[in-house]
């Protein structure tokens, strides 16, 4: 894949493994069915009423909200703190039983996931105020924004809003970011193979 910025209308629809919702997948690998059979996955989901998320067995998710009122999670029957704008990434397991109540209106959502033993993931959530130059990993499989900005990496240069991703990167990078207006939020998703050294370290633990 090519460097290259996948706007938020161009993410693939399907609905949501158990079929009360619409997700728009950005990037998966394997190329997923929408049921779980994927190694990895980024994907945005429109909440619009309150209900339970998909179970996927074996798999590591994250979650951050992007826009819209936000949302409250219970996670096999005890309240987490309510998800909003600009709170911090939430990792929970996809074996959970998760009840999303909506606070309000529409929620936009960014959700990362990653199968446990075969790769782990990290979410980070970056503001950025003023133009700034970002460090891209060679792990660094995906950019999310939130806010309008320009964005150069590399030979790339490129508005962005709500939903657009960076995707095709080949770290390290420097990533330029210029924020439109007085900030500019943003989403850098980070993925690792599990070696066999490791699984082997942790069957021993």
């Amino acid at each position: 894949m090519s460097l290259r910025i996948q706007r938020f209308d161009e993410h693939l629809k399907m609905p949501w493994k158990n079929g009360l919702g619409i997700t728009r997948e950005v990037i998966s690998r394997p190329a997923s069915d929408g049921f779980g059979g994927f190694d990895w996955r980024i994907s945005l989901a429109t909440v619009g009423a309150s209900g339970p998320f998909s179970v996927f067995a074996g798999i590591d998710r994250t979650i951050a909200v992007l826009h819209g009122d936000g949302m409250q999670l219970t996670i096999d029957g005890r309240r987490e703190v309510p998800l909003v704008v600009g709170s911090s990434p939430f990792a929970f397991s996809g074996d959970a039983e998760v009840q999303a109540d909506c606070l309000g209106g529409e929620t936009l959502d960014l959700n990362m996931m990653s199968r446990r033993g075969r790769f782990v993931h990290r979410m980070t959530k970056i503001v950025v105020s003023d133009a700034q130059t970002l460090s891209v990993t060679a792990d660094t499989v995906a950019v999310v924004f939130r806010d309008e900005a320009v964005v150069a990496i590399d030979s790339l240069r490129s508005d962005v809003g709500l939903g657009d991703v960076l995707v095709g990167l080949d770290g390290p990078l420097q990533l330029s970011v210029e924020p439109r207006s007085s900030r500019c939020m943003l989403y850098i998703i980070e993925v690792t193979a599990v070696s066999a050294e490791t699984l082997d370290a942790e069957q021993v633990a």
